[in-house]
């Protein structure tokens, strides 16, 4: 069983904590929080998300990979990799940049972000749950951002009452183009209003 404490938090959301795997720097541990804490279905379904992910595409070096299931000390979790930058930290998400850090190029962002976007459209890879704290961006020794998807839930996490796009190429791509253009404005607006974020 691994044990997992406050020191190992890297982030939490609402429904899942995600923690620095204690043997290995290279993985993460996903395990459910608060109301949810006996409730593992986000892990599942990033899991049955992962295994669709890879028997339709061939080479996705910009998704953070899934490894099945450990017991924790506080309950079971999901193992994925660990995105880190090529100083060895652990990459941010999109938020915690434009948010909280004073000195970031939110053009450069919001350029690797469409790329990134309109990358995923094209090979039709469905993620559609794209938002500012499910991407991190991995600093590069050059100074630029590789970016990378940390949450695969979204093909199965839709709020369509008939979930067409995940199942349509055509409904697909719209969905992907409709996401990308309302993630591109949530970095202009938040990055404006950080202060009340902080």
């Amino acid at each position: 069983m691994l044990v997992l404490d406050n020191r190992l938090l890297i982030n939490e959301g609402r429904t899942r904590a995600c923690y620095q795997h204690p043997g290995d720097k290279d993985l993460v541990v996903k395990v459910p929080v608060g109301n949810k804490k006996t409730d593992n279905r986000s892990n599942i379904t990033e899991l049955r998300g992962y295994q669709i992910l890879m028997r339709e595409q061939v080479d996705l070096f910009c998704i953070s990979h899934c490894y099945g299931f450990v017991t924790t000390s506080l309950g079971k979790g999901l193992v994925c990799d660990c995105i880190r930058n090529d100083d060895g930290l652990i990459s941010k998400t999109i938020w915690d940049i434009i948010v909280y850090q004073d000195d970031c190029d939110v053009d450069q962002i919001k350029k690797v972000t469409h790329d990134f976007c309109r990358f995923l459209t094209q090979r039709d890879t469905r993620l559609f749950d794209l938002n500012l704290k499910n991407i991190v961006l991995k600093l590069q020794k050059d100074g630029v951002y590789a970016p990378f998807a940390v949450d695969l839930k979204g093909r199965f996490d839709n709020k369509e009452t008939i979930p067409v796009s995940s199942y349509s190429k055509y409904f697909a791509r719209r969905k992907m183009v409709r996401r990308r253009r309302q993630l591109m404005e949530r970095i202009s607006f938040f990055r404006e209003k950080r202060e009340e974020w902080q």
